[in-house]
């Protein structure tokens, strides 16, 4: 299974939307905004679905967590 990535916009750091999705149904879906909680910096962002990338799970990139 993959995981929705985006971007944070305060950190400009990628993290994982924590939303898990096959690539054919990811890409069937139409351009909408996928609203989820950013893990580094505990706000929620809203990103267009063309700013978002899937990534196998468990290879996403470590995130620096706000706690340390």
């Amino acid at each position: 299974m993959t995981m929705v990535m985006a971007r944070c916009p305060y950190r400009d750091q990628p993290v994982s939307t924590g939303i898990e999705i096959d690539a054919d149904t990811f890409a069937a879906m139409p351009e909408s905004l996928v609203l989820a909680r950013c893990p580094l910096c505990g706000l929620e962002h809203v990103w267009w679905k063309s700013e978002t990338w899937l990534e196998t799970a468990g290879h996403a990139s470590p995130v620096d967590t706000p706690d340390g």
